[in-house]
């Protein structure tokens, strides 16, 4: 299953703690080890662990 953590904050320029969005989203390896990204601007942080998941046939399947 994918995750998704984020924070926001209007009040102050969050845009360069992206450190504290990347730790958050490493406590999500387990649910999405993947593929990850992030976005950032001056008031929100977004980020994400995706997961593909094999089906018995073979295919792969991303969920977003």
């Amino acid at each position: 299953m994918c995750g998704f953590v984020g924070f926001a904050n209007f009040k102050k320029d969050i845009s360069r703690d992206k450190i504290i969005l990347e730790n958050m989203n490493n406590t999500l390896s387990k649910r999405g080890p993947d593929e990850d990204g992030y976005y950032i601007d001056d008031h929100v942080a977004l980020g994400h662990k995706r997961l593909i998941v094999v089906d018995p046939v073979g295919r792969k399947t991303t969920y977003d």
